[in-house]
């Protein structure tokens, strides 16, 4: 999981996430019930469960209470920018050697502000097809509306936020769901 932590994403009263972020990341463990290994980076690319540093966790009843309970708590801030996390993830926990190894990233957020024909490539360079078309890393993205204040503006970061990771999901055999509502 690699969840935007920026003030964006949270409430400006409380300082804690929206709860439909909260809510959506449990919707996403819960359609997993069983899984080789989890972990949890903000998009600044930190390990939000900080003991587990570098590595996958094991998918244990504890440690989905784990990512729940950190999510709740986690008072770091990142840019509201969610590529280098999804950076970091691949270049942290996918096992290119490992043939069997089918990775799932799911992005959490709502604001771009780089330029996606350079995220899209570096991410087809880290992620390539194979000869099947297929990758082994399946890249899928939640988008709140946040940060969608104005639809006509090129410049608006929530859109971009959506143009990309509509792109990239599809590219990348994934999904991507817009919400209309926190």
């Amino acid at each position: 999981f690699i969840v935007d932590t920026s003030g964006s994403m949270r409430n400006p009263g409380t300082g804690n996430f929206w709860p439909a972020v909260i809510e959506k990341v449990d919707e996403v463990l819960d359609v997993y019930p069983e899984i080789l290994g989890i972990q949890i980076l903000d998009a600044d690319g930190r390990f939000i469960l900080g003991r587990s540093g570098q590595q996958w966790l094991s998918d244990t009843g504890e440690n989905r209470a784990a990512i729940k309970q950190a999510l709740r708590r986690y008072d770091i801030f990142s840019n509201s920018n969610p590529v280098p996390g999804i950076y970091q993830a691949i270049n942290r926990l996918h096992e290119p050697e490992n043939l069997q190894m089918k990775m799932g990233i799911y992005v959490f957020g709502d604001e771009f502000t780089g330029t996606a024909d350079v995220v899209l490539r570096q991410l087809d360079r880290l992620n390539p097809a194979g000869e099947d078309g297929n990758r082994s890393i399946v890249i899928n993205a939640v988008g709140f509306p946040t940060a969608v204040r104005y639809y006509l503006n090129p410049a608006n970061t929530g859109l971009k936020y959506a143009n990309l990771m509509r792109e990239v999901c599809y590219v990348h055999g994934g999904a991507f769901i817009a919400l209309r509502d926190l």
